[in-house]
């Protein structure tokens, strides 16, 4: 087998059918919606079928406004500079919370933001690597004005209770911001019956091509639309980013029943021959696709080249990402457990095989490095 792809949480394979739906609008329909003429307004009912589409398929309201992003890091990034415009400059409440754990594009619009004097704070999980009511009841405060979190953790896997924490804003009538790219098409919600205010979602995180993204504002959620909507939208991409937020839907069972049947079966062939690797955060809500393993007196990196070389993807984080040592850390795992971990994360695409594969390949991995490192010890006594 010449690779097995278990990293889709930091990229996905974009499907056929969602590249086919792109295709018009790359060669035949390619003029501008801003246009007066035929070629311009032609457009528009594709556009407003993928729109409709896209809301439809994360339970959004009719009313609610949906806006197309080349990347979830800029529907993050201009979500942070609207509520600082919109909000911020008129009411002064310029306290923004976020977790320990969030992904770059939280943290450096955050860093943004604080300096042009808002000021962000930064709230510790739990032992289990979640964000709670408790610790989020006692961090607002009459200042706070907007909460961003993810909806789950990328590398561990790990749900927040967001129906909690969403309850909580609104009783403080604090604005919630949600970013949904890891919890679509694995975790069953309508968004019109959550007092979120905001959703961001990556299409590349759910085989839609990369350069589609989406931010989805609520009906009454103070929002400026970005500059890109008023020149022209990607008609193209937010026809591929709705047939591949189709796709998923359709696929929800299959991820929810057998994607999470190949993730338990990789878990237990680990544990079943290298008894004292641990699979992090099992008593916590989980993505059926993503668990995070750590393999005790082997190093994270080590253990990824070796996998690299034998064609299985894995991954520790980095990039997008915090890295998954950091995120293990601050859920309480010792710092030197946490430098053991790798993180897989499967798609309704992995197949059984792979999964065998990816069994035999870590093991004989995790055994090798071991013997490497008793060796070497024994040259050192």
């Amino acid at each position: 087998m010449s690779r097995v792809y278990l990293d889709h949480h930091t990229a996905t394979r974009p499907l056929p059918s969602s590249i086919d739906a792109m295709l018009p609008f790359l060669r035949d329909q390619w003029g501008s919606t801003t246009a007066p003429h035929q070629m311009g307004q032609e457009l528009f009912p594709a556009l407003n079928k993928g729109t409709e589409s896209i809301l439809e398929s994360v339970g959004a309201s009719i009313n609610d406004k949906f806006y197309f992003f080349p990347s979830g890091d800029e529907a993050i990034s201009h979500l942070y500079l609207s509520h600082y415009f919109d909000s911020i400059r008129n009411t002064g409440k310029n306290h923004i919370l976020t977790t320990a754990i969030e992904e770059a594009p939280v943290l450096m619009s955050l860093k943004r933001l604080e300096d042009l004097g808002c000021h962000g704070k930064i709230l510790p999980v739990n032992e289990q690597g979640q964000l709670t009511r408790d610790i989020l009841d006692e961090a607002l405060k009459a200042r706070t004005s907007l909460v961003s979190i993810s909806w789950a953790n990328g590398l561990t896997g790990v749900i927040h209770p967001i129906a909690d924490l969403a309850e909580a804003c609104r009783d403080k009538d604090v604005r919630l911001h949600v970013d949904a790219s890891y919890v679509i098409g694995k975790l069953y919600f309508r968004l019109e019956d959550l007092p979120i205010d905001f959703l961001t979602f990556d299409g590349s995180l759910l085989h839609s091509p990369k350069g589609t993204a989406g931010l989805i504002a609520k009906e009454n959620a103070l929002f400026s639309a970005p500059l890109s909507s008023m020149m022209g939208v990607s008609v193209g991409g937010i026809a591929a980013l709705s047939q591949a937020l189709e796709e998923g839907s359709r696929m929800f069972d299959h991820v929810c029943l057998e994607t999470a049947r190949l993730r338990d079966k990789l878990e237990k062939g680990i544990l079943n021959a290298v008894p004292d690797a641990q699979v992090l955060f099992q008593k916590a809500e989980r993505l059926p696709n993503c668990s995070a393993i750590a393999f005790p007196g082997v190093v994270s990196d080590a253990l990824l080249f070796l996998l690299h070389r034998k064609g299985v993807y894995a991954s520790l984080g980095g990039g997008h990402c915090q890295k998954l040592s950091h995120i293990l850390v601050a859920s309480g795992v010792d710092e030197t457990l946490a430098q053991c971990a790798l993180s897989f994360s499967l798609s309704f695409e992995t197949k059984e095989e792979e999964i065998d594969y990816a069994i035999r390949t870590i093991i004989e991995s995790v055994q090798k490095l071991k013997s490497l490192s008793r060796k070497l010890l024994e040259e050192t006594t």
